[in-house]
């Protein structure tokens, strides 16, 4: 059986986002709405860590105010924070973020997925 990069995670509670008041515009059906941070955080929330048994958003690695939606111009910038400095596993989650949000978005959508700064040790070559 191999060790497990980090044996102890600090699990945190899940974060209850609201939206605004509805408007008018969301009862009509020929409405377009647009995208927003909330509504990909609410995609990428509960994907599995690959090393535990744990959301994404249970050990923080995903955040709401990390995730930010341009409509205008169809890109989303997301951060992701690995729980230590030296996880080996913060491609697999990466990768994880961006095929679950290519099977949930619309082609529309270019997508960066990238390491908080400073939360990472990366090698660079």
């Amino acid at each position: 059986m191999s060790q497990l990069i980090n044996p102890n995670p600090d699990v945190f509670a899940a974060q209850l986002i609201t939206r605004d008041a509805s408007t008018e515009n969301e009862k009509d059906e020929d409405f377009t709405d647009e995208f927003d941070a909330l509504e990909v955080y609410d995609l990428i929330r509960n994907i599995n860590d690959p090393e535990h048994p744990l959301s994404l958003e249970q050990l923080k690695v995903t955040q709401h105010d990390l995730i930010h939606v341009d409509n205008k111009n169809s890109t989303i910038l997301i951060y992701f924070t690995p729980t230590i400095t030296h996880c080996s596993m913060a491609t697999l989650i990466g990768l994880s973020i961006r095929v679950k949000l290519l099977r949930s978005l619309p082609k529309r959508f270019k997508v960066d997925i990238k390491i908080t700064p400073g939360t990472h040790q990366s090698k660079i070559r």
